[in-house]
């Protein structure tokens, strides 16, 4: 008999937006497309992933965000989904839970997406928390899911759990909608490498900022655009004024389509971070023919580029510099690239990833 599957609440409840939310719905639809029954025991969430889908499965409802702390909500979710969901089939947590009242005996499913608090602990608000909340769950899962084989090897090795436990699943990818090309494009134009997402710490932004000071780029009059992340704080704009890159470097925020249209119109993608558990934005950038450079120390990233991006010192800004100034210089190269990222994006659906997913839940009964 094939076991029907809940979907927790924490993460819809804590998350607005965000790529763990996005990988559950995701493989919540393409499991109940396949003919699996499945629940998200969302309750009073705040995830705009989960808010746009209308499925009969979703037991629960947006909420607009209160002022009430993200925990009080899993709190009271958690209490929730206890005494109004099903109780039989597979439990499959989608976050780690402040308190578990949920499980009972059923046969518990938990996906850890990175070790990234336990690498660069100094650098996670939480950390002992979050950390903690983690380990507890893994310590109690009959089945843990890892998007890639970095990762399951970082958890085994960091917290000696048997390999055996841990299964490789890779998350799967849809490139968000990018609007038809209408003649504008970002910056005016101008040509521009781009940087995605949060700046601090192990995302390395320093040493990347730091090599492009170093290029020809800032010369030739080709810019730095960084996107998301939040506005640029004190500390990046006194890093900017250490390299004097004011006037070179421009932040932008926006929507998905946006952030699609930076890829598009960005001459080379460059993802420095030290350590990903997946790295999404690869896949986005390879989606829409961007050709990407990624950090040649992050296992996990260069496992999902599958030798479709450049790879390089991250950690050296004389290295960074190099890497701009020919791979900008090489017309040829970057084209390569791009035929390879869209060819590699292919390999990342969710029908698969939900297949494999179902294989590993037919493990449990």
């Amino acid at each position: 008999m094939t076991l029907p599957v809940t979907f927790s609440h924490d993460i819809f409840t804590s998350q607005a937006v965000g790529g763990i939310s996005r990988y559950f719905v995701e493989l919540a639809l393409a499991l109940s497309d396949s003919g699996r029954e499945v629940e998200i025991a969302a309750g009073r969430h705040r995830n705009r992933h989960l808010g746009a889908v209308e499925a009969p499965w979703i037991n629960g409802r947006y909420e607009a965000p209160t002022r009430l702390p993200a925990q009080a909500l899993r709190l009271r979710n958690e209490v929730w989904a206890a005494l109004s969901t099903r109780h039989h089939g597979i439990l499959h947590r989608t976050y780690y839970p402040l308190l578990d009242l949920m499980g009972g005996r059923r046969p518990l499913v938990t996906t850890v997406h990175d070790m990234v608090w336990e690498l660069f602990p100094g650098e996670a608000r939480s950390f002992a928390i979050n950390s903690n909340l983690k380990r507890r769950a893994v310590d109690r899962a009959d089945l843990i899911i890892a998007p890639t084989e970095a990762t399951k090897r970082d958890l085994c090795r960091l917290w000696s759990v048997g390999e055996s436990r841990v299964h490789v699943v890779n998350h799967g990818f849809t490139a968000p909608a990018l609007p038809p090309d209408d003649g504008r494009h970002l910056l005016g134009g101008r040509p521009y490498v781009l940087f995605v997402g949060r700046r601090g710490g192990y995302k390395n932004f320093a040493n990347f900022l730091k090599g492009y000071a170093q290029s020809a780029l800032p010369g030739r009059g080709i810019s730095l655009l960084c996107f998301g992340g939040g506005d640029f704080g004190p500390a990046d704009h006194a890093l900017l004024a250490e390299t004097g890159m004011e006037d070179h470097v421009t932040w932008m925020g926006g929507d998905d389509a946006t952030m699609m249209r930076a890829y598009r119109d960005a001459s080379l993608f460059v993802y420095p971070s030290r350590c990903e558990g997946f790295g999404l934005p690869v896949l986005e950038a390879m989606a829409v023919g961007c050709p990407v450079a990624i950090a040649a120390e992050d296992a996990a990233l260069v496992e999902v580029a599958g030798g479709a991006a450049l790879t390089y010192d991250a950690g050296d800004p004389a290295a960074t510099a190099h890497l701009l100034e020919s791979t900008l210089d090489d017309g040829a190269l970057r084209e390569t690239l791009v035929a390879r990222g869209r060819v590699r994006v292919s390999d990342f659906g969710w029908d698969r990833c939900a297949s494999e997913t179902a294989a590993l839940y037919a493990l449990l009964g």
